[in-house]
């Protein structure tokens, strides 16, 4: 059985039960007709088909243990319709030709056991072409990014897929994330930064280091509900704690309600004041009458903890006079296991911390190391949000060093990492440091603080804001020593240094070496070096801003620590990619 359908334009199409026949004439490909007959005469005269991307993506290693990837022949159709929708100056046919794809087959071909046997694999190449466009256009889901393939004529070249499939589903990305790994991800940025480094977009001169929030997945726990889950997860542990002792149950709603206050105490935050156990103890019975028979993700992360907690040395006695007596105990491990109970319904990892001193947020750290002269991102950090920011410039810059070969001259960062921990390591570099400095905490009377004290640069010594030295108190063991004034009783500025004060001396309390170093950073602060190199660093976080608006990394697209790390390592691998495309610019010939 056979058709034939016309339309009014002459095109014509047949089928039968064996073949498709689809007739074009030449007024219907307008001014393209020449072109195709140009390259379709060159591609006849070489003797070779039409060039993709699949070969080249798919194409296997020469060792004897080299995987298998599943390869699938190219339509005429899809080629045809290739040469004709995808502009040899595309975008994404630029940066198809910027990056290694046999590189990153080799890369991960360690982890594929099917050279002798078993099913063919996806190509690694073609799931990081994926992955690719999933953050050079944004795209939210995984599933969203397969649909748009299938609909996409140039996605579809991009990836080495044929118009019509087979294309791999949302599970095999899933598989491929696991398989590699945060330490595969990150010899994938590896790659694109050493293509970088080859076409010298890279000085290692100057390096910026900064940080961006990023908001997680899932819901945010509200001060409430994180009182109702911490309850409940100290009530199942005095339950475990002395099973064997049976409280009458009287006894034990008042161990309920202890565990309450304790859970309400150890979350000091305005809005649960004035909220009284028994409603946290109330609520804790209604959201274990809700739940299921199958446990949430929550509930076995706080059985995790719990049980993390245990065995408990420490645990008094139960007896119903020592109630109160138990509280302080009870206290010190509430304040420990909430530091592995969930911030969020949905990302178990996820963690509420902030950006500035009033701004809050529910997520992950994300950090870039900039490379100052084309803009090229040679490093990612990546932590939890509630992470002290100064913790994650060392992992950073030892990622960059291991990329970068020698170190740069210098690093300009911002006050969040006017840090003794980053000096140390800076010193001990011998990189330049330009930092913004932090202002130290003023006292609660309002008079001087330690901001206002003096070391002379070839002295060991602390003067007052008034010019006197002040003498060291106590031997210091735990780093932190005490100075007090010693002529604060003549001192003219005594009123406004110590408005508190009786006429006794004023202390001052810091560590010694710290704010030394300290009070040199501030002084390098005053330079115009220091001046030049912070307002290239404002240039420079510009990345943060097109990261979040054109790449996703606003928000996270996975639901875990691991994942939602890699997913930082691609947008930077990604945002490479495209300037190294761009410095490549001339246009990728689609024919033979």
């Amino acid at each position: 059985m056979g058709a034939i359908i016309q339309s009014a334009g002459l095109s014509e199409l047949r089928w039968d039960a064996q073949r498709l026949v689809i007739c074009l004439p030449r007024q219907v490909l307008g001014a393209m007709w020449d072109t195709l007959v140009e390259r379709l005469t060159e591609v006849w005269r070489s003797r070779a088909f039409i060039a993709w991307t699949q070969p080249a993506m798919t194409v296997r290693g020469s060792e004897p243990d080299a995987p298998r990837w599943k390869v699938y022949p190219l339509d005429v159709l899809s080629g045809l319709l290739f040469l004709l929708k995808v502009p040899a100056n595309h975008e994404l046919a630029r940066l198809w030709a910027t990056i290694d794809w046999s590189a990153i087959n080799a890369l991960c071909a360690p982890l594929y056991n099917n050279a002798h046997g078993g099913p063919h694999a996806w190509a690694p190449a073609q799931m990081i072409a994926l992955l690719v466009l999933m953050f050079l256009y944004g795209v939210p889901h995984e599933t969203t990014l397969l649909c748009r393939v299938q609909e996409n004529i140039v996605w579809c070249w991009f990836c080495g897929f044929g118009l019509f499939g087979p294309w791999p589903d949302h599970s095999t990305l899933y598989t491929f994330r696991k398989r590699l790994g945060t330490e595969l991800f990150e010899q994938v940025l590896t790659i694109a930064v050493q293509a970088c480094i080859e076409a010298g977009l890279v000085a290692n001169e100057l390096v910026h280091f900064d940080l961006t929030a990023v908001v997680a997945s899932g819901h945010r726990w509200s001060p409430y509900e994180r009182a109702v889950i911490l309850s409940k997860a100290l009530i199942l542990y005095l339950e475990l704690v002395w099973a064997d002792q049976m409280p009458q149950e009287s006894f034990a709603e008042a161990l309920r309600v202890l565990a309450a206050e304790v859970a309400l105490e150890a979350l000091p935050h305005k809005t649960l004041d004035g909220i009284a156990p028994e409603w946290v103890v109330q609520s804790v019975a209604d959201w274990d009458a809700q739940a299921g028979p199958e446990q949430t993700a929550w509930q076995t992360t706080l059985d995790e903890a719990v049980q993390g907690a245990l065995p408990a040395a420490d645990a008094p006695p139960l007896q119903s006079a020592a109630i109160e007596q138990t509280k302080p105990w009870l206290l010190r491990v509430a304040r420990r296991i909430l530091e592995e109970l969930p911030h969020t319904r949905g990302d178990q990892d996820a963690r509420v911390g902030r950006t500035t001193s009033y701004t809050w947020f529910c997520g992950y750290l994300m950090g870039f190391v900039v490379d100052g002269l084309h803009h090229i991102i040679t490093a990612v950090a990546w932590g939890v949000g509630n992470v002290k920011q100064a913790l994650l410039f060392r992992p950073a810059m030892e990622r960059h060093r291991q990329r970068v070969p020698g170190k740069p001259k210098g690093v300009v960062i911002d006050s969040a990492f006017d840090h003794p921990d980053v000096y140390a390591y800076l010193d001990q570099e011998g990189i330049e440091g330009y930092i913004t400095s932090r202002d130290h905490a003023k006292p609660r009377d309002g008079g001087f603080g330690t901001d206002c004290l003096v070391w002379p640069p070839t002295e060991w010594e602390v003067y007052c804001p008034h010019g006197t030295p002040l003498q060291p108190q106590g031997n210091g063991r735990s780093g932190r020593q005490a100075f007090v004034g010693t002529a604060c009783e003549q001192c003219e500025s005594y009123a406004r240094c110590y408005p508190s004060g009786g006429g006794e001396p004023k202390q001052f309390t810091l560590e010694p070496a710290h704010h030394r170093r300290w009070q040199q950073n501030r002084e390098h602060c005053r330079t115009d070096e220091y001046k030049v190199a912070q307002k290239a660093r404002f240039v420079e976080e510009g990345r943060f801003g097109l990261a979040k608006m054109n790449h996703g990394a606003g928000k996270t697209p996975y639901r875990s620590d691991e994942m939602n790390h890699i997913a930082g390592l691609m947008i930077a691998a990604v945002m490479d990619w495209r300037i190294l495309a761009r410095h490549y610019s001339s246009p990728l010939h689609l024919g033979a």
